[in-house]
């Protein structure tokens, strides 16, 4: 696994076979194997105020889903709550490509998550691992 931080921020581990780019309003992971399906982007954000973090992750998630025309298929909820980190998860369908999206934050900094690929394959397991692996640091 290779290491990525944005310090003082985050810190996470990704596939060797994954590369990312960074752009001025989130970073993208991907797999650069042939048969690679889709994309994780990561926007990180800081609150004027702090606020309950599963409120806030909640929060995060019904703002997105409710922009977009999204065909949820797992509504928001909380998936877990430790070490300083809330993380809830939904995930739906969009002009038939997969969505997953995560919103994990400790009431401050919220790191906000989304997954979209052609089709759901093996390759979602290594995008929930890399979600998994995130750290405040």
């Amino acid at each position: 696994m290779k290491e990525y931080e944005i310090d003082g921020w985050v810190r996470l581990s990704y596939p060797e076979h994954f590369e990312y780019n960074e752009e001025e309003d989130h970073v993208s992971f991907y797999s650069v194997e042939a048969d690679a399906q889709g994309t994780l982007q990561m926007s990180i954000y800081e609150a004027e105020e702090a606020q309950a973090p599963s409120d806030a992750a909640l929060q995060e998630l019904n703002t997105f889903l409710g922009e977009f025309p999204i065909d949820v298929k797992v509504a928001p909820s909380v998936t877990t709550d430790a070490g300083g980190m809330t993380t809830a998860y939904a995930s739906g369908i969009e002009d038939g490509m997969h969505l997953d999206v995560w919103s994990l934050t400790d009431g401050k900094r919220l790191l906000f998550l989304t997954y979209v690929a052609d089709e759901v394959t093996n390759e979602k397991v290594e995008i929930e691992a890399i979600v998994d692996s995130i750290e405040w640091t």
